[in-house]
């Protein structure tokens, strides 16, 4: 249940933090805005992790390079998505990027990269994306 509570929070903050970047980028630029929001959430989670005395970042030396390199496609994350919002608004920015994460994600479990468990794709999983393409083509037009 946590696990949902979480899922769903993060759905809404992604939210509020595309209207937000793409206010923001309209004053500054789109790519200062990108540096602003990483720099804040930098220190938003340096915060929260002295505050919880946690000390595992020291193991940093032990994740492969390839993982501590997703932090860097978080800014590209952030452009598209402030890019985005400003062409076609937040609503299908929104759908879109979920049906891609929901499509690279089924692919990812499919073929067992970046050392995930080899799941098969089930025609339900197929049918769910064929769905969300048409809930998105209902709300464009």
């Amino acid at each position: 249940m946590r696990g949902i509570l979480f899922a769903i929070s993060g759905g809404f903050f992604l939210t509020l933090q595309s209207v937000a970047n793409a206010r923001i980028s309209n004053s500054i630029g789109t790519w200062q805005a990108a540096t602003l929001t990483q720099m804040t959430g930098f220190v938003v989670a340096l915060l929260i992790t002295l505050i919880l005395r946690d000390r595992t970042f020291r193991q940093m030396k032990e994740v492969k390079l390839l993982y501590l390199s997703g932090g860097a496609l978080a800014a590209a994350v952030l452009f598209s998505n402030m890019t985005a919002v400003h062409l076609m608004g937040v609503t299908l920015t929104i759908s879109l990027f979920l049906i891609a994460q929901l499509g690279l994600a089924l692919v990812i479990d499919w073929n067992g990269w970046f050392g995930m468990i080899k799941r098969r794709l089930q025609l339900p999983q197929v049918i769910g994306i064929l769905m969300m393409i048409g809930g998105v083509l209902i709300l464009k037009w």
